[in-house]
């Protein structure tokens, strides 16, 4: 059935070779713990575990699916794949990797590099923000492109932190400087540019977030709204350099902020979300309309919407609606300088994937992907004559059930957390000797059956002791007729009565026993007695026969 599966899989090479491919693994594993289940022992679920584990993402591996399993892999050569985005970079002298469980990974990397969140859609942790973190803080960059995903999970832990610190340097009463004190931002401190900009909203700033609905744009798009292709720019961002047909974007959306801000008609304090977009304004009586920011790249037309209707979209028969925001250049592309590393959001992965990398006569999204991790990388401080290293992020990306990864996913994810987060790595040796001492295999040894040892003695019982030189000597029908008559004197012991001869010990086992039938004990007795009356040579496995079946007779006892 195996061999079946994996001709169907090479003959279709999606959906339905893959699924052969996992009902066999599936009878396969039901089959083995089938197996585990009649033969248990302690190594039975790490046999299964390892199963899974190992041999499963080898199989799906050697036929072929892996790639296809993952959305935005840079291994998936298929449609929505980022293999040509890795091959050019590759070609840029960029040294590319990936990380296939938690961005814990990127604390073992000594030198800053460009993390590359693509398409996310398993959810991140705190261990995830704080591994982030401290590696922008060591001057690396981070880009993360997604939509409907869970890309800005990874801010949540650090708005936590803006959203409640001027409430605690209030408390604090000067200890903790506010905000405004920390950046030097506003009043006499204010001074011009970019970063001025960008520092003066963290006092404002709640939240951030990828809007969620869909980026629609009436007047210059591909084949549908839902597609549309940007060609407003900010010049004088770096990301626009040579580009001129524009950013093709598919179903993406923009990025939205969480502003608190006073109500300009009660007064009170209140956050709203805002879509990033050109701002209109009116200076000194007159008003300006679509300024573009330093920070906002890219910008749709004045007839993009955004669209609630995913499905309306996708049919490409949505219109406006009065209750959705509209009527505004969208920015969809964020850059953020943070001393010496960058940060830059993206609010569509689709700009990387190979059905749209793969037509530069069309679009330039390859322009665009070359000099978005130019900029990531530029002044980069690396070790002289190492490649900048990009860490794509498939750990968290959206996995098929046929994926190669998904199966050893979880656990890899688990080990790197335990191994490479610094707050409780160290304590990760100790917990796993205990836990896998009881699993190491002990020096095998006969156990004590009888009475002979003495109550607190330490070590084996005399009995033991006489059966482990019998079997080291190799006569085993005297360790036979020493274990038969320490079960008779057992018996004798239990039973309060004389016995001795099989038809009596059968008849007192089988009805104590009534899983025992009498004429397999007698039968069997019959003829270790014969053993016993003419001693003669016993070859070992008739020897652990007969000691298998008198132990398990004393064990009845």
């Amino acid at each position: 059935m195996a061999i079946v599966g994996t001709i169907v899989a090479y003959i279709y090479s999606q959906e339905i070779g893959a699924m052969m491919i996992v009902v066999t693994i599936v009878i396969l594993i039901l089959y083995l713990m089938s197996e585990f289940v009649r033969n248990f022992s302690k190594y039975s679920i790490a046999m299964v575990i390892l199963f899974m584990i190992i041999v499963v993402p080898i199989l799906l591996g050697v036929v072929g699916l892996a790639g296809y399993g993952t959305k935005f892999s840079i291994y998936n050569e298929g449609w929505d794949g980022l293999s040509n985005l890795r091959v050019n970079l590759e070609n840029e002298g960029y040294n590319i990797t990936n990380g296939m469980s938690s961005l814990a990974v990127l604390n073992r990397y000594p030198d800053p590099g460009i993390v590359a969140i693509i398409g996310p859609a398993a959810n991140y942790g705190t261990i995830d923000t704080i591994s982030l973190v401290t590696f922008l803080a060591k001057g690396g960059s981070l880009v993360i492109a997604d939509d409907y995903g869970t890309g800005a999970q990874i801010f949540d832990p650090l708005f936590s932190i803006l959203n409640a610190w001027d409430e605690i340097a209030d408390i604090s009463d000067g200890a903790i400087p506010s905000l405004s004190d920390l950046f030097g931002f506003g009043g006499e401190n204010q001074t011009g540019g970019p970063e001025t900009l960008i520092f003066s909203m963290l006092g404002m700033l709640r939240g951030f977030a990828f809007n969620g609905s869909v980026l629609m744009d009436a007047e210059t798009y591909t084949t549908n709204p839902a597609q549309p292709l940007l060609r407003n720019m900010e010049t004088s961002n770096p990301l626009t350099e040579g580009i001129s047909k524009g950013l093709q974007l598919e179903f993406g959306t923009v990025l939205s902020l969480a502003i608190k801000h006073n109500d300009s008609i009660t007064g009170e304090e209140r956050t709203d979300w805002m879509p990033l977009q050109a701002i209109s304004l009116e200076i000194f009586g007159v008003e300006i309309e679509d300024m573009f920011l330093p920070f906002l790249p890219f910008y749709t037309s004045r007839s993009a919407w955004m669209e609630s209707d995913f499905q309306s979209a996708k049919e490409g028969n949505a219109f406006p609606d009065a209750d959705e925001w509209g009527n505004v250049m969208f920015a969809p592309i964020m850059t953020l300088p943070i001393g010496l590393g960058k940060i830059v959001m993206i609010g569509d992965p689709d700009i990387f994937i190979n059905k749209w990398i793969d037509k530069p006569e069309d679009n330039d999204n390859l322009i665009f992907s070359r000099n978005l991790f130019s900029y990531l990388a530029s002044d980069m401080n690396v070790t002289a004559g190492s490649a900048i290293p990009i860490i794509f992020d498939e750990g968290h990306a959206h996995q098929k059930f046929y994926s190669a990864s998904v199966y050893s996913m979880a656990i890899m994810k688990f080990i790197t957390e335990m191994s490479m987060f610094p707050l409780y790595s160290p304590f990760i040796p100790i917990l796993l000797a205990v836990i896998a001492y009881p699993l190491i295999p002990k020096k095998t040894r006969l156990s004590p059956v009888l009475w002979t040892k003495v109550r607190g003695e330490e070590g084996s019982s005399r009995f033991e002791r006489e059966i482990r030189r019998i079997v080291d000597s190799g006569a085993y029908s005297e360790a036979v007729g020493l274990l038969y008559r320490s079960m008779v004197r057992g018996l004798r012991k239990v039973s309060k009565q004389s016995m001795s001869s099989p038809e009596e010990i059968a008849e007192y086992l089988s009805i104590k026993d009534p899983s025992l039938k009498y004429k397999d004990l007698y039968d069997e007795l019959v003829r270790i007695n014969e053993y016993l009356n003419r001693p003669k040579f016993i070859p070992e496995f008739v020897f652990m026969r007969y000691m298998t079946f008198i132990k398990g007779l004393i064990d009845r006892l």
